[in-house]
């Protein structure tokens, strides 16, 4: 019999030797996973540009598209930006341009291809955001978490997401975002962001939210950093001077109290009412902000300029709809920085920034290849309205006034433009009295059919089976002449 005997200590080297195999081995299987994980977020990005990328190539069927696509061409055609016309001989309220060169834009894009142009235009627009709002949170934390806030604000931002000057807002305030994020670093105030207000100023009249979250950022940075007057008057001279810019436009002063009239028609407007959680966008977005409360709560501290941010984030997202996609993107990056510091080490990203950058940037290009492939010949039509009408409409004697509800009276102003619409969804160019009477007419209420009498109108195109239908058909024995999926042609009874 053979008995093996050991040197001294050997057995203590054998189980160092086992234990530096097993982290090895952990270590490499850590690495494998946080490689699988950072593919899965940075695939939902790239789903997320997809599926957007779906939805802009889609049929135009956003009602307000039809008259900022009116009015670019009527500004290209000589309208005055400072005394403009009306699209209808029922708007007599004055009113102020607030997003005329991103009207004359697509405006442009519609002369040039077609609706197909103005598709691809936002489509673009799309992609860009996405791709800004993953950057801007990227710089703040880890890829998971990332792609998550990302996400909400994709949701949050769902039904801005049309044919319209709003998401060139959203654009330009994740840059100012961007840029604040810089300054709270450097202390160096962001002097860019002036000329870009001034863009921003003539392309959508939110251009006012870049201003608060600089002056909210410029406090919150003087207070915890105690940077002395100076350098605070300097980080608030650029909010300031972007006020200033937006004077000199070619709009002038006056761009400033057009919030005026958004304001006395707030609550005739859906998007600028309060928000409703049991929207999914405004849910998600409020939750964003609930877990970056709680995380601050376990730390026990905050800085006062995230503090600052995140009350003006969840203000808007807590107060007004149209505002929820405004306060997510605010509140994505606090968001991110928040649940990076309990992400565990073997979830942490294994891929290079570059990496990221190229997935994302090559994602969004092959997206808008296919965009630019499929628009001509999946929105080279309208959606939405009552396109079947079109042979009867353009039959109409110039000036005809038209019975309308729902948007169709901006597509008839863009398409039929000799036609008067009762409406087209411009409301800052209608008195407040007046489109009180509209919802009366549509809810068939008190005085409606007043209303009818009042416009001259001898055809409407309604909505159908609608209780304007009703009444129209009903009490007044207007004729049904056509059908277009949900909309109905009637005319009035021969006198």
């Amino acid at each position: 019999m053979t008995i093996q005997t050991q040197a001294p200590g050997s057995s203590r080297a054998a189980t160092a030797s086992d234990a530096t195999t097993a982290e090895r081995e952990v270590s490499r299987e850590d690495r494998l996973f946080g490689r699988v994980l950072s593919l899965v977020s940075l695939g939902t990005v790239l789903v997320l540009m997809a599926r957007v990328t779906k939805h802009a190539s889609d049929p135009l069927d956003n009602t307000d598209m039809w008259f900022h696509l009116k009015l670019g061409h009527e500004f290209l055609g000589g309208w005055s930006l400072r005394h403009p016309g009306h699209l209808s001989s029922f708007a007599t309220s004055p009113w102020t341009p607030t997003q005329w060169s991103t009207e004359i834009l697509a405006a442009k894009m519609d002369d040039w291809f077609g609706l197909p142009g103005v598709a691809w235009l936002f489509g673009l627009l799309y992609l860009v955001l996405i791709a800004a709002v993953f950057f801007l949170c990227r710089r703040h934390g880890d890829l998971l978490p990332a792609a998550i806030a990302v996400g909400v604000c994709v949701v949050a931002a769902g039904a801005s997401l049309s044919a319209r000057p709003q998401v060139v807002s959203l654009v330009l305030f994740t840059l100012s975002v961007a840029a604040w994020g810089r300054a709270t670093r450097t202390v160096t105030p962001p002097w860019w962001l002036v000329p870009l207000t001034w863009v921003w100023a003539t392309a959508h009249g939110l251009w006012t939210a870049g201003v608060l979250v600089g002056v909210a950022t410029a406090v919150g940075i003087a207070v915890e950093q105690k940077i002395g007057w100076r350098r605070t008057g300097g980080l608030l001279a650029v909010p300031v001077l972007s006020v200033v810019a937006a004077c000199l436009t070619p709009v002038g002063p006056a761009l400033l109290t057009s919030q005026l009239a958004v304001g006395a028609r707030t609550s005739m407007i859906t998007e600028w009412g309060p928000t409703s959680f049991r929207e999914p966008a405004a849910f998600l977005a409020a939750a964003m902000v609930g877990v970056t409360v709680l995380r601050w709560a376990r730390r026990g501290s905050i800085g006062w300029t995230s503090l600052f941010q995140l009350i003006l984030a969840g203000g808007w997202v807590l107060l007004v709809s149209r505002m929820v996609p405004f306060g997510a993107i605010l509140a994505a990056p606090l968001f991110v920085a928040a649940v990076t510091e309990v992400v565990p080490d073997r979830t942490r990203s294994a891929l290079a920034a570059r990496s990221e950058r190229l997935i994302v940037l090559g994602g969004a290009l092959l997206c808008l290849i296919g965009l630019t492939l499929a628009v001509p010949h999946t929105a080279d039509r309208p959606g939405g309205v009552p396109t079947k009408f079109s042979a009867r409409l353009a039959e109409l004697p110039t000036g005809s006034a038209v019975v309308v509800e729902d948007g169709a009276g901006a597509w008839m102003e863009y398409a039929f433009p000799g036609l008067n619409p009762t409406i087209d969804g411009m409301l800052d160019a209608y008195p407040v009295g007046y489109i009180r009477k509209f919802s009366n007419l549509t809810a068939v209420g008190h005085g409606w059919t007043d209303f009818v009498d009042d416009s001259g109108a001898r055809v409407a195109v309604v909505l159908k089976d609608s209780p304007l239908e009703g009444g129209l058909t009903g009490q007044l024995h207007w004729r049904m002449v056509q059908k277009d999926r949900d909309w109905v042609y009637l005319e009035a009874p021969s006198s």
